[in-house]
């Protein structure tokens, strides 16, 4: 089974989604400005914690899916 997940990178600050200007490429020590509180993001630390909530997101559905195939195991 495919399944394609979506997870937005929000500000370290207030959470809101964190929306890059047009066309600009970001790199690692780059800081993006967040359109909501204005506050520096630093690029590599919202990219680290969207990739666990990524994780995150994958392994509960995982879990899920594996519980609901082998419930009879989960007795």
């Amino acid at each position: 089974m495919e399944s394609n997940y979506t997870i937005t990178v929000t500000c370290l600050f207030c959470e809101a989604a964190l929306k890059p200007e047009k066309e600009k490429e970001f790199k690692s020590g780059d800081l993006i400005k967040c359109s909501e509180c204005g506050e520096m993001n630093d690029y590599d630390a919202v990219l680290d914690i969207a990739k666990e909530k990524g994780i995150k997101v994958v392994k509960d559905e995982f879990e899920k899916e594996i519980k609901a195939k082998f419930k009879w195991l989960f007795k």
